[in-house]
């Protein structure tokens, strides 16, 4: 193999970039995996955690591109590329996504490293790695950063979620203490009115936050004992269904269902806590398909064993 000086070898490396950028804008997964060892190591940001191999990798950009129908938006900006001898590692930002079908562009900058190996006349990639920074509070990815660290303000905040329940409790400083001890809720900020009764609180229960405010019937915000029920319930995944519900045994919430095994692949139960909220628990301990969890439910719902361990409206 013949030796090429290093800014030689910095611009075929560019064009492999591009032409690679090329590809993948176009959707074309065999053009795509043209550009990588057979050997390759990847990191990538999204499903699994790494893939081994052009086989495996190839199975995941074929993946993705049958989950964006749309055209494809990738856009490198200004890559840094250094050149060791048949070596090259070249890294930057590249704006991922498509254009759905209102045709407005859903795409996300994001960082990524990649390591080039010449072969013969070509420079084929044998690792890869694509990341995105993330809230340290709800473990979410940042993917309304810019590069310049500018950008509007995101409509949804990086530590919340589309959804976040908002419980009215009477007592909301007790409900905050219990949540505390039976889920170990982490109390990030309370507001008090002018009568020392709290108006806004936000806990974090795992990765998720939960607003909670004082029952205040003048401005109709009634709490579940003062309407006698709730038709709302607040679902729960922990590590060890069985360990939580420990915990609110000993919190003093009522079982309402007791933790078992159910139909969909769930270690699951169901408490109430003292302040009249609802809360499913479970832990994921099956995978099943769909067939199979059909067939399952038909088995066990309307069973005598499960009715008589469900929950019963106003118990």
């Amino acid at each position: 193999m013949h030796e090429i000086d290093s800014n030689t070898a910095r611009g075929e490396v560019e064009r492999t970039m591009k032409t690679w950028v090329g590809a993948l804008g176009r959707g074309d997964v065999q053009a795509i995996m043209a550009h990588y060892a057979d050997e390759v190591l990847a990191f990538d940001a999204v499903q699994a955690l790494q893939f081994k191999g052009a086989q495996a990798y190839g199975a995941h950009w074929k993946a993705c591109m049958e989950m964006c129908p749309g055209p494809m938006i990738f856009q490198l900006r200004d890559p840094v590329i250094h050149v060791a001898g048949d070596f090259a590692c070249a890294y930057g930002l590249i704006r991922c996504g498509m254009v759905d079908e209102q045709g407005k562009e859903q795409a996300s900058w994001m960082r990524m490293t990649s390591v080039y190996r010449r072969q013969g006349d070509k420079w084929l990639i044998e690792h890869e790695h694509f990341s995105a920074p993330f809230d340290m509070r709800s473990w979410k990815a940042l993917f309304d950063l810019q590069p310049d660290g500018g950008g509007a303000v995101s409509p949804i905040p990086p530590s919340m979620s589309a959804v976040t329940p908002h419980l009215v409790c009477k007592d909301a400083a007790g409900a905050i203490e219990f949540y505390k001890k039976a889920f170990d809720a982490r109390e990030e900020s309370r507001l008090h009115g002018p009568d020392g009764k709290i108006v806004h609180a936000c806990l974090r229960i795992g990765e998720s936050a939960v607003f909670l405010a004082e029952e205040n019937l003048e401005w109709g915000a009634p709490g579940p004992r003062q309407l006698k029920g709730t038709p709302v319930g607040i679902h729960l995944y922990v590590r060890d269904v069985d360990a939580q519900a420990k915990k609110l045994d000993e919190a003093s919430a009522k079982a309402m269902l007791p933790v078992r095994d159910m139909f969909w692949g769930d270690r699951y139960g169901v408490y109430e806590d003292p302040y009249g909220h609802r809360w499913s628990i479970a832990s994921h301990v099956r995978d099943l398909t769909p067939e199979e969890i059909e067939e399952a439910g038909r088995k066990m719902i309307g069973s005598p064993e499960m009715c008589a361990s469900s929950p019963q409206p106003g118990a």
